[in-house]
């Protein structure tokens, strides 16, 4: 894929026809998603595998210290860096995450959980901020955004939902799972071929 960048003060009408614009979106709008589900079903995720609610909310503190930690060392090291990296480190998280739910009855399911989305949430906040400014400039940033934003917020609000008809259908939580999965990793893939590069910054 290619994925042509312009000069800073891109309007959204041209955004959307950028590959990088709907790379960015769609990865921070699949995250929200899954892990607005996850967060929303935790008690059930947890008490699927006969783990108690006391350790389905105790997974918050650790994974939000993780999560800080990420967050605070990605965005020294962004300053300098373009942001491809740490979309596909998000991507990957989300993967990581995921495959910690589903062996969630495995002692390490749990610590994979806390890796995968602490990472993914440490990340999200510095692509959001980051990715469509460097890429589009400034003057249309708010609309930009603005779009980028109600993306993030349709897919959290349907992740829930998703999550709870794979369970009425399938009976596990599982199925939903395996399609971030493979949702994901297509992103990734996509994401790994698209040329994201960032336009010289002064």
């Amino acid at each position: 894929f290619a994925a042509e960048t312009k000069i800073a003060g891109m309007p959204l009408v041209d955004a959307k026809k950028n590959a990088v614009f709907w790379v960015y979106s769609l990865a921070l709008g699949l995250y929200g998603l899954f892990i607005t589900a996850v967060t929303f079903h935790i008690v059930a995720i947890f008490a699927e595998v006969g783990r108690s609610s006391v350790e389905a909310f105790a997974y918050f503190l650790p994974q939000a210290i993780f999560s800080t930690l990420i967050n605070l060392s990605a965005s020294w090291f962004a300053d300098s860096r373009p942001l491809k990296p740490f979309l596909l480190l998000l991507l990957l998280g989300l993967i990581v995450g995921s495959v910690g739910v589903l062996n969630l009855h495995q002692w390490y399911g749990y610590w994979l959980m806390i890796l995968g989305f602490g990472t993914g949430g440490g990340l999200w906040g510095l692509i959001s901020n980051l990715a469509f400014i460097r890429h589009f400039g400034r003057k249309h940033l708010g609309e930009i955004s603005g779009f980028n934003i109600s993306i993030a917020v349709f897919a959290s609000a349907i992740g829930p939902l998703l999550f709870s008809l794979g369970f009425d259908i399938f009976n596990t939580f599982a199925a939903a799972l395996w399609l971030s999965i493979a949702m994901t990793s297509a992103l990734l893939v996509v994401a790994l071929k698209t040329n994201l590069s960032e336009p010289a910054r002064a």
